[in-house]
């Protein structure tokens, strides 16, 4: 008795499961095709394009958009069998490991240069103005920041060097002329 109870309410869930995916599934045909008809008109075309955007973007907001409405059916019908709460739980401890994945590379780089920049400001080895060659690199410091090096060669080109690798190189110093008071 007990048994068949349960086997009723798992096939009710099923077809519940089943009938929501269908739903979805003809929903987002319909509201995909309806958002392609509106990003496809002329006048959007247009803004987009003064946006600085190519047309191609649109195919990849419709895309982006279709994808989130299967989500949000998939999860709707796992909720007729209990297992929303936790997938959810999944998705939001793989987008958070995503996110801290995602700040570490971005800084993966940041962090180096930013503590030479401490480094070589605390130590006032290089001032603007001074001459120097670094590496292959030689002329005049117009500038000195946090994360790197702007150097200023006779043509007046300006050559960026990251902080991490002036600390790295041979940085050879020009002396400078006497001044005449």
């Amino acid at each position: 008795m007990v048994l068949e109870v349960l086997i009723r309410k798992q096939l009710i869930n099923l077809m519940q499961f089943f009938i929501v995916i269908t739903i979805g599934l003809i929903f987002t045909k319909i509201a995909s095709e309806g958002i392609s008809h509106f990003l496809k008109k002329e006048d959007i075309k247009r803004i987009i394009s003064r946006m600085g955007y190519e047309e191609p973007i649109i195919e990849m907001i419709i895309l982006v958009l279709k994808y989130i409405m299967y989500f949000v059916t998939f999860i709707i019908a796992l909720a007729q069998f209990g297992f929303a709460i936790m997938v959810l739980n999944t998705i939001i401890i793989l987008t958070a490991f995503f996110v801290i994945i995602l700040i570490f590379f971005s800084l993966k780089d940041f962090i180096p240069n930013a503590s030479a920049g401490l480094y070589l400001n605390v130590m006032k080895s290089i001032r603007k103005g001074d001459i120097l060659q670094i590496g292959s690199y030689k002329g005049r410091v117009v500038n000195i920041d946090l994360v790197s090096i702007t150097l200023e060669d006779k043509t007046g080109r300006l050559t960026i060097i990251p902080n991490s690798n002036v600390i790295k190189r041979e940085i050879i110093r020009e002396r400078k002329k006497n001044i005449k008071k």
